[in-house]
C-alpha cells in the first residue's frame, strides 16, 4: 500500500521538490487541499471541471447562517484556472468495427486537448470539481486517469472542489480565463491502467484472478434501473461500490475519505484492496471516481478502468456477452 499517494497537505507542511525543470513543483499526493493550493498558486496549472461556463464566469453567492456566512451558491473560479468542458473531455471512438460513444480520445486530439487549456510540459496540475456531489468528484478523475494514461504524473485532484475552497474562504475569479497555448505532450499510453474488452470478457466469464468491482448506483448494478437494453445487472463475479460511498459531505462540500476507510469499505464488499481489479460502469465515468480511489488513495497498482464499460460490453451481448440481472427474480 502505498500511502504517500493519498495526503491531504495542510499549509507549510509540505516540502517543496523540483521536478521536471526547475520551474515547477510537485504536488505532494493525488490529493491536495485548498490551504496548499492557495500556498502554491502561482506555481500550479489550475484545470477546473465545475459545472458550465456561465458559473464559471459568476460570482458565487453566501448567506449569513447563525451569524456565520456561508456559500449558497457555488459559482466562480479558482483564480488563475482554466475551464474544461466535460462534454469535450471524452469522444466517440470506433472499437473494433463499433462505434462507442465517450470514451478516451485518440493520443493527438488529446495533446491538442491539454494544449489548449494552457498546460504545459512539466507543469505541477491540480483539477478541481464543483466538489458538491460525488458525480462532480467522478469526472474529475476522469480527467486525472486521461492525462496519466498519456504520461502525465505530475497532479493531484482539489479536495472538495471550489465547494471546499468557497467554505475554506479563499476567493473566487469571475469572468473568462485568459486564452493560452501549452507545450503539453501525450508520451506514454499506459496500457496498465485500462483494461479492454477482450480482459473484461475474460474475468468476466472465468472469474479468476482479476476482480471486477462495478461503481454505478446499486439500482443499475441490480438491473431495477438500467442504461442497458443488451445486457442489464451487473458483470459476471462483479461486486458494486456505489458512488455515494467515495465521498462524505461534511455541510459545505464532499471530500475524500481516509485511505483506511475506503479499505474497510472493500473488505465489507468483499473485495481485495490489493488485488489486481478492472472497475467499470455504463460509459467509464463512475467507474474514474473508484479506479482513483483504489489506485491512487489506497496504492493498488494493479487497478485498470475499463474505458467502454457497459455501453461497449452491451454491444457484443450478440456475441456471448452476459450479464447477472436479479431484477429478474422481483
Amino acid at each position: 500500500m502505498n500511502l504517500k499517494r493519498f495526503l491531504v497537505v495542510p499549509a507549510g507542511a509540505a516540502a517543496l521538490v523540483v521536478a521536471q525543470g526547475a520551474w515547477a513543483l510537485d504536488v505532494p499526493g493525488s490529493v491536495v487541499d485548498p490551504k496548499w493550493l492557495n500556498d502554491n498558486l502561482d506555481e500550479v496549472t489550475v484545470l477546473q471541471i465545475a459545472g458550465g461556463e456561465r458559473a464559471f464566469k459568476m460570482a458565487p453567492k453566501y448567506e449569513t447562517v447563525e451569524g456565520k456566512k456561508v456559500v449558497s451558491v457555488v459559482a466562480g473560479h479558482v483564480p488563475g484556472a482554466q475551464f474544461v468542458d466535460w462534454g469535450a473531455v471524452r469522444v466517440d471512438r470506433d472499437m473494433d468495427g463499433k462505434k462507442v460513444g465517450k470514451m478516451l480520445p485518440t493520443k493527438d486530439d488529446f495533446e491538442k486537448f491539454v494544449r489548449a487549456l494552457g498546460v504545459d510540459e512539466g507543469d505541477a496540475v491540480v483539477i478541481v470539481p464543483a466538489g458538491l456531489t460525488d458525480s462532480d468528484f467522478t469526472k474529475a478523475a476522469r480527467l486525472y486517469w486521461q492525462m496519466k494514461y498519456y504520461g502525465h504524473d505530475n497532479m493531484a485532484l482539489l479536495d472538495g472542489g471550489l465547494a471546499n475552497w468557497l467554505a475554506s474562504g479563499f476567493d473566487a475569479e469571475t469572468g473568462k480565463p485568459k486564452s493560452v497555448e501549452g507545450d503539453w505532450s501525450a508520451t506514454d499510453e499506459r496500457e496498465e491502467i485500462m483494461a479492454t474488452y477482450a480482459e473484461v470478457r475474460e474475468a468476466a466469464d472465468n472469474q479468476g484472478d482479476v476482480q471486477l468491482v462495478d461503481a454505478r448506483p446499486h439500482n443499475q448494478y441490480m438491473g431495477v434501473f438500467s442504461k442497458s437494453k443488451e445486457v442489464p445487472g451487473h458483470l459476471p463475479g462483479a461486486s458494486n461500490v456505489p458512488p455515494e460511498l467515495l465521498v462524505r459531505a461534511d455541510g459545505a462540500a464532499a471530500n475524500f475519505l481516509p485511505a483506511s476507510s475506503y479499505e474497510s469499505i472493500m473488505e465489507f464488499k468483499g473485495i481485495d484492496a490489493d488485488a489486481p481489479m478492472i472497475t467499470y460502469c455504463n460509459s467509464g465515468n463512475l467507474a474514474a471516481g473508484l479506479w482513483f480511489v483504489a489506485s491512487e488513495i489506497v496504492g493498488n497498482d494493479s487497478v485498470k478502468l475499463y474505458d467502454g464499460s457497459m455501453k461497449e460490453y452491451g454491444m457484443y451481448a450478440g456475441e456471448g456477452a452476459k450479464s447477472v440481472n436479479p431484477a429478474k427474480v422481483y
